[in-house]
This record gives C-alpha cells, structure tokens and sequence, in this order.
C-alpha cells in the first residue's frame, strides 16, 4: 500500500493549488475521545460492506466529506493557513478564500482516507496542552511495515473539540498549505492563488455531478 506520508507531503498542496483491527479505547481527555470518536466513524464508512467497492466510492466520499465538515475548524485552518497575508486582504477577500479552502480541503483529506485509511490499530499518546485552550492528540498508526505518527490539534467552540490541524510524522497540514500559498504569493499575487484555487473547486464539483 502507497505511503500516507508520500501521499500527504505531495498530493494535498498539489491538489490545493492545481488541482483495523478495532480501535483501542482511547485513555486521555475530551479532546482525545472526540479524535476516536471520528476516526471510529471515517473506520465504519470504509469497512461498511454496504458501502464496499468503487460503485460507492461516491457515497463514502460524501460520508466522509461529511464527517470533516462536522468536526474540522476548516475556517480557522483557512486562515491560519493564510496568516501572513490576512491582514491585508479585504472582507470579501477572506471569505472568498474561505470558501473555496474549505471545499479543497475537504476533498483533499477526503480522498487522503479513501486511499490510505483501512482497518488499522490506532495507539493514543498524551493529550498535551500546547497554548492556550488548545489541545494535541497523539496517535500512532501501528503498522506492520511502519509506525506512523498522526497527531491531532484541537479548539474547543460552542462546548466540544474541532480539529484544526493534522501532523502526519511531524508535517503539518496548516503549515504545509501556508507554505504552498506563500510561494505562489510571492510569485505573483493573491489573486492569482485564488484564481487557482477557484478552478480547482469548479473541477472538483464537475467530478462531484
């Protein structure tokens, strides 16, 4: 099977900017239940055997886009990813932006789970304070070729935990895009990231029909 560290250090920003064994019972505090919570969930989709084959790969897809919109911050990564040039960007800037990262987003992890999410056996570490009301969620996907460190950061709003980054063998997803954004900022404009960004939504919504 493909790496999942592979597939995230190239294909989640490619795609941004163009396109188990039961789980074991998590020790920890709310923050880690809620990451068992959705990882029991995005697990029950992809062994579902109503849901088997690639005649519903659509169907889990939208199961799991789900389940991300439900328990992802995807605003707040949005502009966490963009927090270098957010100050300067107008209201409907920002919203723009917003809208077209949460959809890309969505589908990048999406399809990250479809590929590379099978039964697995998840091993929960701490539950760290890093700042704040923040909370890190330490896991390990234990694997017979590799032990793949997954670890979850996550904002209480509104009485529960969201997820609002993922670092795969230490790579953040936040920092991952910021760095993608930047470089094509840089090279030429906001502008022009949006616009790239926008025609990645509209394929992506094509794919969807």
């Amino acid at each position: 099977m493909p790496s999942v560290r592979l597939f995230f250090m190239i294909f989640l920003p490619l795609t941004l900017l163009f396109g188990m064994s039961p789980l074991a019972r998590a020790q920890g505090g709310e923050a880690t239940w809620q990451v068992q919570k959705v990882l029991d969930r995005a697990m029950e989709i992809q062994t579902d055997p109503a849901l088997a084959g690639e005649e519903n790969r659509q169907e889990r897809a939208r199961l799991i886009r789900q389940l991300i919109a439900d328990n992802f911050l995807s605003q707040t990564m949005a502009k966490k990813s963009l927090e270098n040039h957010w100050g300067a960007l107008s209201a409907s800037q920002r919203n723009a932006f917003q809208d077209v990262f949460i959809t890309l987003f969505q589908d990048s992890y999406t399809r990250m789970v479809l590929n590379f999410l099978v039964e697995e056996d998840v091993r929960y570490g701490e539950e760290e304070i890093p700042l704040g009301e923040a909370r890190k969620v330490q896991t390990t996907i234990m694997r017979v070729s590799e032990h793949i460190p997954v670890d979850y950061t996550l904002h209480r709003e509104g009485g529960r935990w969201f997820i609002t980054d993922v670092e795969i063998d230490g790579v953040s997803i936040v920092n991952n895009y910021r760095n993608s954004f930047n470089r094509v900022i840089q090279a030429s404009s906001f502008n022009d990231l949006l616009e790239r960004m926008k025609a990645q939504k509209e394929a992506i919504m094509a794919d969807q029909i």
